[in-house]
């Protein structure tokens, strides 16, 4: 596979970035947070999401004030070229593959299709695990053993086979519960015969009592029929006789209400009369003073608007003309301001050319603050002083030195512990012959007597017992020298934090000699009046832009004051239409029309008193006309009332004459009384035809019971058998975690020892990788000893760590077309980082083609192409650098 290019729309730092990779090494480099992390994301996100990767979310995609998220890749693989374009926002997926000039679809337009089909051209696991190296992944291999495990673990998936064998435990488990609650059913169920047989006579018993109860009820209900009949005709009779009752108390109340009505007109008829000949007479005066009223309406309006618009134009001309006075001020101080303008723009002139002269001694000194910084952070790191450095790195050295000794002194005794075994096996060999032989002797062929025969076996069994006394002091020998070699180990542990430590030393030292350079004093001098001259210029650039933005006011103000003196003629011009109007009205001035109104105002408030006489005498008229009518109608209803009361009270005797209202309790108690005779015989049926129901339904489980119980009896024989399966199941995914363990790691040594004989120029012949316990041990073969990793210096870690990852992603792809490493050089020194430099030149460079993600300039040098990303105002900015 070969990556040729990515476009990336509002993808997290990035608005738009376009990015095209050639064959060899593609460096991907810029500071942290620039956004270079994030391509190699896109790179993921474009090819497996959504549902891989799992640690990427899509809320995470959108930049911010973004629009929509969108990628392409245009990749090649087996010679055919290929596109891969998602919008995650709008949801909008396609694959394409081009032929013959022409781009044509291979998946349905969503994002599952797509990666579905990238799923089965590179597997997902593949490309994380053998192309994909990420940040952190080479320095764990160098870490630690344990790390190395972890690592190990991640890339080839053995943690599937764990989390398999510990699942079938919990299977296990899940079927060992089943078994155990099978048998406390069947245990509970084991005399569900009896209970079928309790529950078959309880029915019986409940069938009885519903069939003498049944028969009685159909009798008690014709009884309740029979009375019911009776009561409704004795209810409705009682109730005629209310009904008449209310209506002959309701017919007295209407003729007591109608003779009120009748005595309150006949007052108020006589009453209405007098007040609509006063009335009359209003109305004629009413007429007479109408003109003059009219007069002073149209006068008053006049003398009001007149008033009003003489107030408010004094008023305006007053405040304009205050206005132009102060815009004529603030013109006499602009052109002021215009002189000092130019006196501004000299002082900052001249303060440019001191800052700019200053401008090398603020870098010179950022760059003293850096270095002291990093100096600081340094020394919080060192874990030991340099007395403690020298009495520690003293110590590993005179134990390395006792571990050789002790080696060979337990390779002596092995020695000798297998020379004194042969010669007790020898020697127990010969009794065994003496005690067999018969004639002449099997050691020095004489006549071999009985008191010869003991004599060597005595002699013999001494020599054995001497063997197994040395036998036993080599042992506590070796014991002890086994004991002291575990804290020697211990001690040798140590020599990762003497190199760290003297890492960062030397690193402090290199730092404390840039520093010495530097002359703090005056540096800080300069930088101090650097900052003085950029705060005084800062203010005078403050007050140039307030100046100029003051002067470009001046057309705005001479307009604004033609303008208002503009206003002023118009509010003045106004004024003298509505003296003409006043000398039209037949008024000299205004105080002759204020007498003119003052005498008409009594005459006007007279008129308003009278204006509602019309509309207040047609209403009276209208009212005596209503009550008139309505008093003689009133006067025949009274009659028409006092019949119907007649005939009321006529048929309210006939019916009181033929009810008896104790007969009607006595039919009321009776119905009610066997009403709840019913009600007990039917509540009592009704629970007996439930308990047969449920006795019913209960028999029925039972039965059903039963025959789950053979069921269960089955069931439990297979789910015994089941768990043997399940536990031989887990065996056997244990031994095959383990043996594909030692396979892969076999493997991988094979690879690694390759690459790191090439890397060191065959200095190495070979790489071992060895599992223990949870641990996976590196070490190295040099003039045929084996090594641990403490041998080599700082270059060749790397290159050891780097030859097991990649052996790693060889041993699962078989061969690397594509490499892609996310900061291989986290924490590398100068030392380190040139070496890493030669590895890519040498090794890295023979994969087709490599993309690595850095922020380390000096791994452009290797590089065929470099990509750089910087970060402006929060979006992300690329530069692609071809290298010559």
């Amino acid at each position: 596979m070969k990556i040729e290019k990515i476009i990336v729309r509002d993808f997290r730092s990035h608005e738009f970035t376009k990015v095209t990779f050639t064959s060899g090494i593609n460096l991907i480099i810029g500071q942290n947070g620039s956004g270079k992390s994030s391509l190699l994301d896109a790179i993921l996100v474009g090819l497996y999401w959504p549902t891989r990767p799992k640690d990427l979310k899509k809320d995470n995609f959108l930049r911010v004030n973004g629009k929509s998220t969108e990628i392409t890749i245009f990749f090649e693989k087996d010679g055919v070229k290929y596109q891969v374009h998602r919008n995650i926002t709008r949801n909008i997926a396609f694959a394409k593959y081009y032929d013959n000039g022409t781009w044509h679809h291979l998946t349905e337009a969503n994002h599952i299709s797509v990666k579905n089909w990238v799923e089965k051209l590179i597997p997902y696991d593949i490309f994380v695990n053998a192309i994909y190296i990420r940040q952190g992944e080479i320095d764990a291999i160098l870490e630690s053993d344990e790390s190395r495990e972890k690592v190990v673990r991640k890339v080839l998936g053995l943690d599937k086979y764990e989390n398999a064998y510990k699942n079938l435990l919990e299977v296990r488990k899940v079927i060992e519960s089943k078994i155990k609650g099978i048998e406390e059913y069947l245990n509970a169920m084991k005399n569900i015969d009896d209970m079928i047989k309790e529950y078959k006579n309880n029915l019986n018993n409940v069938i009885k009592e519903i069939e003498e109860i049944s028969p009685q009820i159909p009798k008690i209900r014709n009884e309740i029929d029979a009375l019911r009949k009776k009561l409704e005709k004795l209810d409705k009779i009682a109730k005629d006789i209310e009904n008449l009752k209310e209506k002959k108390s309701e017919i007295e109340k209407t003729l007591e209400r109608i003779d009120t009505r009748i005595k309150s007109l006949t007052t108020s008829i006589a009453e209405r009369e007098s007040k609509v000949k006063d009335l009359e007479e209003k109305v004629k005066e009413l007429e007479k003073i109408k003109d003059d009223a009219e007069k002073y309406i149209e006068l008053e309006k006049f003398y009001k608007e007149y008033s009003e618009i003489k107030s408010k134009a004094d008023k305006e001309i007053r405040g304009y003309e205050g206005q132009i006075s102060q815009i004529k001020e603030r013109l006499n101080e602009l052109e002021r301001k215009a002189n000092e303008l130019k006196e501004l723009q000299e002082k900052i002139s001249e303060i440019d050319k001191e800052i700019k002269e200053l401008e090398e001694y603020v870098k010179q000194y950022e760059e003293y603050l850096r270095i002291k910084n990093t100096i600081e952070s340094l020394r919080k790191r060192l874990s030991l002083d340099e007395d403690n450095l020298k009495e520690l790195k003293s110590e590993i050295e005179k134990a390395k030195l006792r571990k050789e000794e002790i080696l060979n002194e337990i390779r002596e005794i092995e020695k000798r512990k297998g020379e004194l075994e042969n010669a007790i096996r020898e020697k127990r060999k010969a009794i065994l012959e003496l005690r067999k032989a018969k004639g002449k002797c099997p050691v020095c062929g004489s006549e071999l007597t009985e008191e010869h025969r003991q004599e060597l076996i005595k002699k013999y069994n001494l020599e054995i017992e001497n063997y197994e006394k040395e036998l036993k002091h080599l042992h506590n020998r070796e014991q002890n020298l086994r004991a002291e070699q575990v804290r020697i180990e211990k001690i040798l542990k140590k020599e990762k934090i003497v190199i760290a430590n003297e890492e960062i030393l030397n690193q402090i030292k290199e730092n404390e000699e840039k520093l010495s350079k530097y002359n703090l004093e005056e540096l800080e001098k300069k930088f101090n009046k650097y900052n003085n001259l950029s705060t005084e210029k800062n203010k005078l650039e403050g007050r140039l832009k307030s100046i100029h933005d003051e002067l470009r006011n001046k057309n705005i103000l001479e307009e604004r004051k033609t303008n208002l003196e503009r206003k002023i003629y118009e509010i003045k011009n106004n004024l003298q239409k509505y003296d003409v109007k006043l000398k039209n009205l037949g008024f000299e001035n205004i105080e002759t029309l204020k007498d003119e109104i003052e005498r008409l105002k009594s005459i006007y408030e007279k008129y308003i008193k009278l204006s509602d006489s019309v509309k207040e005498l047609i209403k009276e008229k209208n009212l005596l006309e209503n009550e008139i009518n309505e008093l003689n109608s009133l006067k025949k209803k009274k009659f028409d009332v006092e019949n119907e009361l007649n005939e009321v009270k006529e048929k309210l005797e006939n019916l009181e004459n033929s009810y008896s209202k104790e007969e009607h309790e006595k039919v009321r108690s009776e119905y009610i009384e066997k009403r709840e005779s019913l009600r007990e015989a039917e509540t009592e049926l009704k629970n007996l035809e439930k308990r047969k129901g449920e006795l019913t339904k209960n028999l029925d489980k039972l039965k059903n019971e039963k025959k789950n119980v053979e069921i269960k009896k089955k069931e439990l024989e297979n789910l015994k058998k089941v768990k043997e399966k399940v536990q031989e199941l887990r065996e056997k995914v244990r031994k095959f975690k383990n043996i594909l363990k030692e396979d892969a790691l076999a493997k991988v040594g094979e690879y690694a020892s390759e690459i790191f004989e090439e890397l060191t120029e065959e200095k190495y012949s070979n790489v071992t990788v060895k599992a223990k316990d949870n641990k996976v041990v590196l070490g190295i073969v040099y003039d045929g000893k084996e090594r641990d990793l403490s041998f080599l210096s700082c270059g060749e870690r790397i290159a050891l760590g780097l030859a097991f990852r990649l052996a790693l992603s060889l041993y699962l792809a078989g061969e690397i077309p594509l490499l892609i490493m996310d900061e291989p050089t986290p924490y590398l020194d100068d030392e380190r980082r040139r070496r890493l430099v030669d590895i890519m030149e040498r090794y890295l460079k023979k994969i087709p083609q490599v993309i690595i993600v850095s922020h380390d300039e000096e791994l452009k040098d290797a590089a065929d192409k470099v990509v750089r990303i910087r970060l402006e105002n929060g979006v992300s900015k690329v530069e692609e650098v071809e290298v010559c």
